[in-house]
């Protein structure tokens, strides 16, 4: 056991102070650590690339970084992986280009390790979230009989489907059986789209792109995307390097320039207008393995974001009313169509927002197929849904701006849309709020309650969406 004082969250919004934290080196180590602490508050962490309270601890953290163990099952001939809790998406997915595989949905980042990933739906665009292809998980709890640690292997069921996104409620995950399939190729090249409904079109022949709205530009870059059969470009190489030096590093700078170090809304407006979107070569088709093409470097700078999910019929609707408040928010002029549909309650809360934050970052709009999950963003009934990114990078102390406007999105798109914010992004819904948007929470709640009465493995956030009372520490 190692004392520890408070460990952060990458966005340096949720501080964790343990009572006790551990690194168990294998699975009988950790078994002897939960045998140590029974009746207390038990939180495993990751790498900690999440903005909710999910992860928040004041009792006992585990941090899983020691399993790391990948195989591939000999009774799924190569079509399942199994991997380590703490084993993070980039070692997974070398370990699996080695042999020829690859997983079938990427996040946009991939320091996010295998437990942390699908306990909080992470996604790409195009496919279903990694949730939905995780066939088994391993997990480690107490025994209500004996009191004792034990570990159970889940794999059909609802309690799979609650497995497959589970906040980390059902116990410490130790390892997790995914689908995985053949490396394959992205072909990727940009366009810009004047408004929503020409992006949309593409979507039948790039079923794997992904749209940016530029705020102040109000103009949509849509990254179009599909396999593609064909060999790896001549020029791929150089499309990486220009990937990293003008978008992950260049762009990012510039903003970053603007919107933290001079806080100047009238330059993060210009750059937003005019030379970010001059930096995007249109047109220029590029061909390379998935794993490349499908990611960004998020990592390198400290952000924090907030994502929102909605039905795909809702989407035309949902980024006007984005556009709408982002122009209030930043005391701009805006259309007054929109807001006559308000009620006199919305009208003076948006009200509230004028001049509070300028956005200052490109709106990001992926598509991801429904879940077979119980409480991932996208479960429930078959259809499509599209999410709304917004993140700012701000210094810590100075997003106040951000979180209003994201919390009035928030509950205006949940109240006009039914609209579900990630799980593991920043989010400030109420519980009874957010509990109302997943039809299946309360088989989720009775799975969880009925391995983990007690809530041991529940922080004070998760306890309140369980409607239940903390555990102790």
């Amino acid at each position: 056991m190692a004392q520890s004082p408070s460990i952060w969250n990458f966005g340096h919004n949720i501080a964790l102070k343990p009572s006790a934290y551990y690194e168990p080196r294998d699975e009988n180590e950790l078994l002897d650590i939960l045998n140590r602490h029974p009746g207390e508050q038990i939180r495993a962490i990751g790498s900690l690339h999440s903005w909710s309270a999910a992860p928040a601890c004041e009792g006992v953290v585990i941090c899983l970084k020691h399993l790391q163990q990948c195989h591939f099952p000999a009774e799924h001939a190569g079509e399942e992986v199994t991997v380590g809790a703490g084993c993070q998406i980039k070692t997974l997915l070398e370990y699996l280009r080695r042999h020829g595989k690859t997983l079938p949905s990427v996040g946009l980042i991939t320091e996010q390790t295998i437990a942390g990933a699908i306990s909080t739906g992470t996604h790409g665009s195009g496919r279903h979230s990694l949730s939905h292809y995780v066939e088994a998980v391993r997990v480690a709890r107490f025994d209500q009989a004996t009191g004792k640690a034990f570990i159970e292997q889940i794999d059909s069921g609802e309690v799979l489907q609650a497995a497959r996104c589970s906040l980390g409620c059902l116990g410490i995950i130790l390892a997790v059986r995914i689908r995985c399939r053949d490396l394959y190729r992205i072909e990727e090249h940009w366009r810009e789209h004047a408004d929503i409904d020409a992006a949309l079109a593409a979507e039948k022949e790039f079923p794997l792109q992904q749209l940016f709205l530029v705020p102040w530009r109000w103009t949509l870059l849509a990254q179009h995307r599909r396999e593609s059969s064909a060999p790896r470009s001549r020029l791929a190489g150089l499309y990486r390097v220009y990937w990293f030096l003008c978008i992950d590093l260049g762009m990012h700078l510039l903003l970053i320039l603007a919107a933290r170090w001079l806080q100047s809304a009238s330059l993060v407006r210009l750059l937003l207008r005019s030379l970010i979107p001059a930096a995007v070569i249109r047109g220029w088709k590029v061909t390379d393995e998935s794993s490349a093409m499908l990611v960004m470097k998020h990592e390198l700078f400290r952000h924090i974001e907030t994502e929102i999910f909605i039905e795909a019929r809702h989407l035309p609707a949902a980024l006007a009313h984005f556009r709408e408040v982002l122009t209030v928010a930043a005391d701009v002029p805006e259309s007054r169509g929109f807001r006559s549909a308000m009620t006199t309650a919305e009208t003076e809360a948006l009200e509230a927002l004028r001049g509070t934050y300028c956005h200052h970052y490109p709106i990001c709009v992926r598509r991801v197929l429904a879940d077979d999950t119980l409480i991932s963003m996208a479960a429930g009934k078959e259809t499509i849904w599209y999410t709304i990114s917004l993140i700012s990078y701000a210094r810590p102390t100075d997003r106040q701006g951000f979180q209003l406007v994201a919390t009035y999105l928030m509950k205006t798109m949940a109240d006009k849309f039914q609209a579900r914010p990630h799980w593991g992004k920043w989010l400030s819904l109420p519980p009874q709020s957010l509990v109302s948007l997943y039809p299946h929470f309360p088989t989720f709640r009775d799975t969880c309650q009925s391995r983990d009465p007690a809530g041991v493995f529940r922080n004070a956030w998760l306890s309140s969406l369980m409607d239940d009372q903390p555990c102790r520490r």
